[in-house]
């Protein structure tokens, strides 16, 4: 039996591509559920025959937003350990104890103002006080990020 790898963002990142059609499935409902318009939901995947795709499995940020706005989830949401880098230990422990679902939630958010503020630490502050329908987790998780941002 193949055990998965020892590293969280490469065993993310492996179950990510396993499932990739599941979790596009997942990350689109869960931007239409927020409201996200269709042409900001997902982008074109290169590695994926170009189709427009919300999850990329071999991305492992947790999510980005390109210049048009259009907003993308990936592996990163499954990493427990996304947040050791650039945040303190309360930001880390909320990331890991948040519920996917939640997460996928927070960084919609979190992305969405980085397209509309053009900055990180910008969207850090701007996240939780979004006006989208975000899960009180989800909020809960931004305000952790905001106030456990240590920077790179």
């Amino acid at each position: 039996m193949d055990r998965p790898p020892a590293d969280p963002a490469e065993h993310a990142q492996e179950f990510s591509r396993r499932y990739a059609e599941d979790l596009d499935i997942v990350a689109g409902q869960a931007m239409m559920d927020l409201g996200i318009p269709d042409d900001q939901m997902g982008a074109r995947d290169s590695l994926r025959n170009s189709e427009l795709h919300s999850f990329f499995p071999d991305d492992r940020q947790g999510g980005t937003v390109s210049p048009a706005g259009q907003i993308t989830l990936d592996s990163g949401l499954m990493n427990p350990d996304l947040l050791a880098v650039g945040y303190d230990e309360g930001a880390q422990t909320a990331w890991r104890r948040t519920r996917i679902g939640d997460r996928a939630q927070a960084i919609t958010a979190h992305e969405l103002a980085e397209h509309e503020y053009g900055d990180h630490e910008l969207a850090l502050i701007a996240g939780p006080e979004t006006e989208l329908p975000i899960s009180y987790a989800a909020r809960e998780l931004l305000r952790q990020m905001e106030h456990g941002w240590v920077g790179r």
